[in-house]
Parts: structure tokens; C-alpha cells; sequence
């Protein structure tokens, strides 16, 4: 049932469209029928109808158009392959990890950098007007990345971060209530003492658990986005 209602949600546009082409055709059709009939009443109610059914058929149209101007496209429901809105039960994290590889992008140059300086300070428009919607999830996006794509390199720059940095991923992480994380990550930075093992090893068994926090986080607040 719910994959029915998913098809159906997902070309509501198209479906309109067919029926709004179907009634015109009808329409169409009935006209044509009735101007053929020699009695004159029936002509009347032919065509009556026949103009009813296309005039019905039109505003169909309509309707499908506006319905398309008027859907927002959502940040993380938004295909542009079909021009439309999935449904939140098809989001999955590869989808997430995906959209937030681009607003990393926008918050700093490199994947690096972001041991480097606070990109929660960035004034990009991602964090606009103090919009903090996607500010736990750049914080989880930073910590996956680290546990995922991190060189020797990036493992240093992790270690040489500023306390500030970490304590800013930290209250990101916090803002979705994550405490937990957030104490073990701060704590895992500073007793380090040069080594990165240990952040690395805990970052590995707790993959999964970054990931569903990313994801219930974006199903929990979808229409902010």
C-alpha cells in the first residue's frame, strides 16, 4: 500500500495530466457526436456536455500545473531526475551523505580545513541568518568523513585542532540532543596525547550509529528543510 501511495505521490503531475487528456479527448469526441445528431435536443445535451467535459478537462490542467509550480523542493526529498519530491521513506543515508558532501562544499575549501577553522562561524549562506538546521548534521558529516576518508595527514591536522574547533563539533552535536557523542568525542581529542588509534577505532564501531543519528535526524525535521 504505501509503495502504491509512494507511485502515486510521486506522479500525481503525470496522472492529472492523463486524465486531463483523456476528458479533453472525450470531450472532443461527445462534441463532434452530438453536432452529427439530427434530433435537436440531443444535439443540445451533446454538445452541452461535450463542451462541459472539455472546459473540465482544461481546469485539470490547471489544477496539475499549479499543483507542480506550488510543491516545494526540498533539500532532501527533491530528484532532479523526475523534477519532483521522493517520499521521506525512501531517504537512506547514502542519500543524506550525499547532499551533505555539497553543503560541506559551501562551508570550506577543502575537507581538511575543517580542523583548521570553525565552519560553524562560516557566513555562508548555509548557516544564514543563524539558521541552524543543518548544523548537527555538518558536525556528523565531519566526524564520519574523518572515520572514513581520513590519511595520516588528516589524522595530524585532527590532532593539532584547536580545542575550540572540537568543542564547536561538540555543541553542534548537542543541539540534537547527542551528549553522548559529543562527551566522547571532546574527550578522545584531548587525551589523544599524539596518538589518533584510539579516535579511530571508536569512530569505527560506532559507523552505524552515525549514520542512523543522520538519518533520524533528517526524517525528524524534514519539513524545516
Amino acid at each position: 500500500m504505501s509503495s502504491i501511495k509512494s507511485f502515486v505521490k510521486q506522479n500525481l503531475q503525470i496522472i492529472l495530466f492523463v486524465l486531463c487528456g483523456i476528458l479533453v479527448v472525450s470531450g472532443i469526441l461527445t462534441f463532434v457526436f452530438g453536432a452529427g445528431e439530427s434530433d435537436g435536443t440531443i444535439k443540445v445535451l451533446f454538445i452541452i456536455l461535450g463542451v462541459t467535459v472539455i472546459l473540465l478537462g482544461a481546469s485539470l490542467a490547471l489544477f496539475s500545473f499549479a499543483l507542480g509550480s506550488a510543491e516545494k523542493a526540498n533539500f532532501f526529498l527533491y530528484d532532479s531526475k523526475i523534477k519532483a519530491n521522493i517520499s521521506v521513506d525512501e531517504i537512506d543515508f547514502d542519500l543524506i551523505n550525499k547532499k551533505m558532501t555539497f553543503v560541506m562544499s559551501k562551508l570550506s575549501s577543502s575537507a581538511s580545513k575543517v580542523w583548521t577553522e570553525n565552519v560553524f562561524e562560516s557566513d555562508s549562506e548555509v548557516f544564514a541568518d543563524g539558521d541552524d538546521r543543518f548544523v548537527p548534521l555538518v558536525a556528523y558529516k565531519i566526524i564520519y568523513d574523518l572515520s572514513q576518508r581520513a590519511n595520516e595527514g588528516v589524522w595530524n591536522l585532527y590532532l593539532m585542532a584547536d580545542s575550540s574547533i572540537i568543542d564547536a563539533i561538540g555543541a553542534a552535536l548537542e543541539l540534537n540532543g547527542d551528549e553522548e557523542l559529543a562527551n566522547a568525542f571532546r574527550f578522545l581529542h584531548e587525551n589523544a596525547a599524539g596518538n589518533f588509534e584510539r579516535t579511530e577505532k571508536f569512530l569505527a564501531d560506532n559507523k552505524k550509529y552515525i549514520q542512523a543519528k543522520m538519518v533520524k535526524y533528517v526524517k525528524a525535521n524534514i519539513d524545516r528543510f
